[in-house]
């Protein structure tokens, strides 16, 4: 439709209260509803900013509060050169404003009486709590199958039914989340107004205006026939006759300004009988929606009119060759389908089409809608909207503390003023109590002198029953060891001290390398937050004593000597120490495939393959993850050094914030545990904690973490069952580690 000449029901609203931002959204006019048109017209919410017209610059935010929320859009009778709805020059969706074009205040206007009326359903008695609730200024009631009104908002009274008329109802879901029907009527029945009050009587006309008017009816009376016809005065001068002739035309002179009225006789009807023909009902125009401008076309069209039409700004030299110019669009696009189609320079083509500064953002957005997006995607898609929602939020708080810096500056200078002279002023008085705290001090040493000397003699008489004390301090000791049945492996945790992410990530990379191993940066990752996250982890590898000898020399690059133990014999039983401050964490590595249960210890479960640990009771209750080992060379045992024991609070930190919630990690994992064995509950949540510390830490982020989550749990849970294989193997595509174990 023709947006310029329509009376449009639309919703306004001040979307930026700081800057008192205006801005309307079109919803309905009498040839239909106008949301999804508009979002065409106008892309970001079918929007248009309201930018105050010259005449109203002061009384705009008044105007626009006091009209919120319904208004219309009166762009009818608008002349042909005014154009109401423009580009905007400030649309910057980067920076919050995201409406492309404006439209000047001048064509919002408050609801009419006429045209757009709300149906409400309700009993017509009462009316006063309906009017209550209604947006236009008048409102019709429709009580079962008759309907009342129509009832002024502002004045309501005892409604009647209401008349015959034509009219179209939409049901239209406004803005504010509440769907409302609206009646649009085209010619609508006049509705009295409420009495006003009693105007005093006018004044009386003075006499020499009552004279004017009398004299201008006589001159426009008709001029009686076959008389002289006397114009001009001879007694007045030559202006003065000219301004009396410049007088407008009477209507009671031109009788063609009269509308003529047609009847049509009754009888004629009879005779001719029914009428046939075209029918006398306005059909709506259909008109082409409005093309959204271009700005490179705008500027090409109108230097091409500048070129073609007007003559140059300066003065150009004689025989100065004018040429036309082409559109650089139309050019590109020849060029780039041209390019195309050689093979052979598409990627040297993409590349260069994508160092171009802005083009990622727009070509993403249009490459990341169809039905080929899967379900890690659309969780990474929406992670990068809320991203870009909290980076114009910190932007925004940017800006504003940009503008109060000076005065924060100010205020900390004083702030700083005053605390300087109250901290100078604490300082010398504690700087007098010091001094008299001295001459105490000195007192008190020389008093202490002449008691160390005291002391230094009772330890020499003393110095003579020392090994009957160290006697007796052993066979207490003993006493305190109690006896255990087979070999005890005792663990005996020490203090350990913090240590950062990094230096952790060194001490794994390093014992690898010195073994002939090379490890990424994600797989010293996966180790440390598997350590943190599971008291139980698997370990296979077709070389045991070699991944034994791995294992032990890790345990001894981190200072955990004293709480580490290998249990390869059923008759040895582990036994934990007491934990000091910061102690190390206790881990045991045991082959056997029955181990005792013991709080507090972490348990490494070594086996030469994956099917001898998932052949378990407990495996089939309570999953655990399984790291897989390849074959691994000759492995030196490394010498007990002086490493610094890193504390067991240290590898709990790794894992104690968490990137990615529960609900988006059910998005994305859904595809593949419904393929899948199904996890039990606890293996699920240590699952989900493994990925969810990871998305943070790892390269890759979300992706990567996933990918090592369904490798440590899913595959080897997978291995045991067998039968899902292909099903799962069909949704691991964005997986290379786990669909490199399959």
């Amino acid at each position: 439709m023709d947006f310029k000449r329509s009376l449009i029901f639309a919703y306004l609203e001040e979307d930026n209260t700081q800057r008192a931002y205006f801005r309307v959204r079109p919803l309905l006019s009498l040839e239909g509803d106008l949301r999804q048109e508009a979002l065409q017209l106008w892309p970001n919410e079918g929007g248009l900013r309201i930018v105050p017209d010259c005449n109203e610059k002061r009384t705009f935010k008044a105007r626009m509060r006091k009209l919120m929320s319904y208004c219309v859009l009166d762009l009818r009778n608008q002349p042909e050169d005014a154009d109401k709805i423009r580009t905007n020059k400030n649309f910057k969706p980067e920076r919050g404003e995201v409406n492309q074009y404006i439209l000047y205040s001048d064509t919002v206007k408050a609801l009419p009486e006429h045209t757009f009326y709300q149906l409400m359903e309700g009993d017509a008695a009462r009316y006063q709590e309906l009017a209550a609730e209604a947006i236009t200024p008048l409102f019709f009631i429709q009580q079962g199958e008759t309907l009342f009104g129509p009832v002024r908002k502002d004045a309501p009274a005892q409604p009647e039914p209401a008349a015959e008329a034509a009219c179209v109802l939409f049901e239209l879901p406004c803005p504010d989340g509440v769907e409302r029907k609206i009646l649009c009527m085209e010619d609508a029945p006049a509705v009295e107004a409420p009495a006003a009050q009693e105007q005093p009587e006018a004044a009386p006309a003075k006499p020499e205006k009552k004279a004017k008017k009398a004299e201008q009816v006589a001159k426009d009376e008709e001029l009686p026939i076959g008389q002289a016809l006397t114009i001009l005065d001879e007694r007045e001068t030559h202006e003065e006759t000219l301004r009396q002739l410049d007088q407008p035309v009477s209507e009671h002179a031109n009788l063609l300004r009269q509308k003529e009225k047609h009847t049509l006789d009754a009888s004629l009807l009879k005779q001719s009988g029914p009428l046939s023909g075209t029918p006398l009902v306005r059909k709506p125009l259909h008109v082409a929606a409005q093309q959204p401008k271009n700005r490179i076309q705008e500027v090409v069209s109108s230097q091409w009119s500048v070129g073609k039409y007007e003559p140059p700004a300066q003065n150009l030299p004689t025989g100065t060759a004018m040429r036309t110019v082409e559109n650089p669009v139309e050019a590109a696009c020849a060029a780039l389908r041209e390019a195309w189609k050689a093979e052979n320079a598409r990627e040297q083509l993409l590349d260069f089409m994508l160092s171009l500064e802005g083009v990622r953002t727009p070509l993403e957005a249009k490459l990341c809608h169809g039905e080929s997006v899967t379900a890690m995607q659309q969780v990474l898609r929406q992670r990068l909207q809320d991203l870009e929602a909290e980076r114009l939020t910190a932007l925004c708080e940017l800006d504003r503390a940009r503008r109060d810096l000076d005065a924060y500056k100010q205020e900390l200078l004083n702030a700083m003023s005053t605390r300087i002279a109250r901290e100078t002023g604490k300082l010398e008085a504690d700087r007098q109590d010091a001094a008299v705290q001295v001459e105490g001090l000195k007192t008190q040493i020389n008093a202490l002198t002449l008691q160390r000397d005291a002391l230094l003699a009772k330890v020499n008489e003393l110095g003579s029953s020392a090994l009957p004390e160290a006697v007796a301090r052993i066979t207490a000791e003993a006493q305190m060891c109690l006896p255990v049945p087979g070999v005890p492996l005792r663990l005996h945790p020490v203090s350990g001290h913090d240590a950062d992410l990094d230096e952790m990530i060194a001490r794994v990379t390093t014992v690898c390398s010195d073994a002939g191993i090379t490890i990424d940066r994600n797989t010293a990752i996966a180790l440390l937050v598997l350590l943190a996250v599971s008291p139980r982890i698997g370990v296979t590898s077709a070389t045991p004593a070699a991944a034994a000898t791995l294992l032990r020399n890790l345990h001894c690059a981190m200072g955990w000597q004293s709480s580490y133990a290998h249990q390869y014999d059923a008759e040895q039983h582990p036994l934990l120490g007491l934990r000091p401050v910061d102690a190390t964490p206790a881990i045991l590595s045991t082959s056997l495939p029955h181990y005792a249960h013991v709080d507090g210890m972490t348990k490494l479960l070594l086996h030469r393959n994956a099917s001898g640990l998932t052949r378990n009771a407990a495996y089939d209750t309570c999953q655990w993850p399984i790291v897989m080992l390849p074959s691994l060379p000759y492995v030196a045992e490394r010498a007990d050094d002086d490493a610094t024991p890193i504390s067991a609070a240290s590898i709990a930190k790794v894992a104690e914030k968490e990137y990615v919630s529960d609900a988006e990690l059910d998005a994305v994992l859904s595809p593949v545990l419904n393929a899948a064995s199904p996890l039990s509950g606890a293996a699920r949540k240590e699952m989900y904690r493994f990925v969810s510390v990871c998305a943070g830490l790892m390269e890759g982020g979300l992706p990567a973490a996933m990918d090592w989550g369904i490798l440590l749990w899913i595959i080897p849970a997978l291995e045991k069952g067998a039968k899902n294989t292909e099903h799962v193997k069909a949704r691991l595509d964005e997986y290379p580690l786990s669909l490199s174990k399959l």
